[in-house]
């Protein structure tokens, strides 16, 4: 219809399907409907335009995460350049030091080279020597051999003492525990006391034994004697 026609002509020409399907559906016919005049809306949702000049504090674009893959020929090369450099270095420290050892040196294009020896080290001093502890008076053994004159007079005393008398007719006196006494010669007299001691006596005019098991032997002739104390013993030997 041209723009030009009547427009009450218009409305009765749209109204006119509308008039069909419905006197259609009355007979129990179902008619097809016609197309619209127009065509349909599009169905694609609706996107609203994006300004990225203007971002938006409230929202934040999702990030990508990438997995990398582990490569583990990355760190073993290193690793095996670094055995084959350290095999490298001993074996050159081999030859050179172990190889040439017999020699003295290390042959080079210069000539021999000396190895370089280790300093001795200082040497260690010594400890110094302990002296002797000095012999308690009266106590031990003893080699001076001592002498008595006539009217003289001489006592022994202590403890574990071992000694010799030459007698000239003097007097002898012996005390103490544990000694071994040799009274050579003649004495005018010899007295023991104490405890434990032997007394050998060669000749003497008295002899006198007082204290605890001292035993006195006289090797010659006929003295006086007399004991005192307990286990004392005086006899000819």
């Amino acid at each position: 219809m041209e723009p030009t026609g009547d427009p009450e002509a218009r409305i009765r020409d749209l109204e006119r399907p509308l008039a069909e399907q419905a006197s259609a559906t009355e007979m129990g016919a179902t008619a097809p409907i016609p197309p619209p005049p127009y065509a349909p809306p599009p169905t694609a949702p609706y996107q609203a335009p994006s300004y990225p000049q203007y971002g938006s504090p409230y929202y934040a674009r999702p990030q990508q995460v990438v997995h990398k893959r582990n490569q583990p020929a990355l760190w073993l090369i290193p690793l095996i350049v670094g055995v084959f450099v350290a095999a490298g270095i001993v074996g050159v420290v081999v030859y050179f030091v172990v190889g040439n050892s017999s020699t003295g040196g290390v042959s080079g294009g210069g000539g021999s080279v000396a190895v370089p020896t280790m300093p001795s080290l200082p040497a260690i001093p010594s400890m110094p020597s302990i002296p002797s502890i000095p012999a308690i008076p009266g106590i031990g053994p003893t080699d001076e051999v001592l002498t008595v004159e006539a009217g003289g007079s001489l006592s022994i005393g202590g403890v574990d003492k071992k000694q010799t008398v030459i007698c000239n007719q003097g007097t002898v006196s012996i005390s103490g525990m544990n000694n071994t006494i040799d009274v050579q010669g003649s004495c005018a007299a010899v007295t023991v006391s104490g405890m434990d001691n032997t007394v050998t006596v060669e000749s003497a005019g008295t002899i006198g034994a007082s204290g605890f098991d001292n035993k006195v032997t006289y090797r010659s002739g006929d003295p006086q004697t007399s004991q005192s104390g307990t286990g004392n013993v005086i006899e000819r030997g």
